[in-house]
């Protein structure tokens, strides 16, 4: 096993009913190629039903693993890691989720990274995270994986600092007294999905730390989406983005002028019907090694999509689609508030 670098590191988790996840998160933390003397795992339970509370207690009696878990009642992400980050005692803060299955040497390479770096103490580093080989990624799950929308990889050039939009707590490094520099951690005003991982990035950048990509710290994200349920995604999203807004108004510039999002919105019902065409089409294709293959023989038979002529006009059509749900939510609640 790698021992450790200069820094040590607590790792955050945070979980609700996802036991058997969960387990597996904690499996691949047991089989990494650094010494488990290097760091510990801090699970904070925000109020799950289902046993992740037996489990990791069994799973930390036959492990060398240091575990530490902790519970609160249905408090949201924002809560379990704020109070993981108050427990946490190494130097350094990886964020993932309970969903997010590391490979054997991912924190040794986010360690040899983050350790490289010229000013580590005001550098913080995200790793990639992909799907898993075993799934069936259809042309859907690629394009919000490289393009933006849950992550966006295809995005990044070079080896320069990222703006804080790229602030992913499914895989993120943070120097743990960079935190000091904050008035709070994570915000707990986000009640539903989105933009409080943004919020505290941009707080961070704001404070001086600069955010780097490192490829190499590889992580498998074990929550196959389908456009229907990322639909649903983008508009929590949508609701957050008012949130985010209201606390940093001088930032308006990310989410376009109000022409444009009720321009967008306006295209909802022509989107709600769309995403079921899409659904379908997914279907039918899968990724292999960068190719598209068409998996449905009516679709071959009748040639309805070409390969290129997919990948630059379906790319759109996706972006036509979340673009409308996510306006949606936003305008619907910016309206719901000024009424009130």
């Amino acid at each position: 096993m790698q021992r450790c670098f200069k820094d040590s590191v607590s790792i955050i988790i945070p979980t609700y009913n996802r036991s058997k996840l969960l387990k597996k998160v904690l499996k691949a933390l047991e089989n990494q190629s650094l010494e488990h003397s290097c760091f510990e795992v801090i699970v904070v339970d925000d109020g799950s039903k289902d046993d992740t509370f037996s489990m990791v207690a069994d799973f930390e009696k036959s492990s060398s693993l240091r575990i530490r878990y902790f519970f609160q009642e249905n408090k949201k992400q924002a809560a379990a890691r704020n109070l993981a980050i108050q427990h946490a005692v190494m130097p350094l803060l990886l964020f993932i989720g309970d969903d997010i299955v590391p490979d054997s040497d991912f924190l040794e390479s986010h360690l040899k990274f983050h350790a490289s770096l010229e000013n580590p103490d005001k550098s913080c580093v995200i790793g990639y995270t992909t799907w898993p080989c075993s799934f069936r990624v259809t042309p859907f799950m690629e394009y919000i994986g490289e393009f933006g929308d849950q992550f966006g990889y295809s995005l990044i050039q070079g080896n320069s600092s990222l703006p804080f939009n790229f602030y992913y707590t499914s895989n993120l490094l943070v120097p743990a007294e960079a935190l000091k520099q904050l008035d709070y951690f994570f915000d707990e005003d986000f009640h539903v999905y989105g933009w409080e991982d943004i919020e505290f990035g941009f707080r961070l950048e704001k404070s001086g730390m600069l955010l780097f990509y490192n490829p190499e710290a590889v992580a498998r994200h074990y929550h196959p989406v389908d456009v229907l349920s990322f639909c649903q995604r983008q508009k929590n999203v949508g609701y957050a983005s008012t949130i985010f807004i209201k606390k940093h108004p001088e930032l308006e510039w990310l989410l376009g002028n109000r022409q444009e999002l009720l321009a967008n919105a306006r295209r909802y019902p022509v989107a709600f019907f769309l995403k079921f065409i899409i659904n379908l089409m997914d279907k039918c294709y899968i990724i292999d090694k960068g190719a598209i293959i068409n998996k449905c023989s009516i679709i071959n038979k009748y040639n309805i999509i070409n390969r290129c002529f997919k990948l630059s006009l379906t790319h759109k059509v996706y972006r036509f689609v979340l673009d409308a749900h996510y306006a949606r939510a936003a305008i619907s609640e910016s309206v719901g508030k000024n009424a009130a």
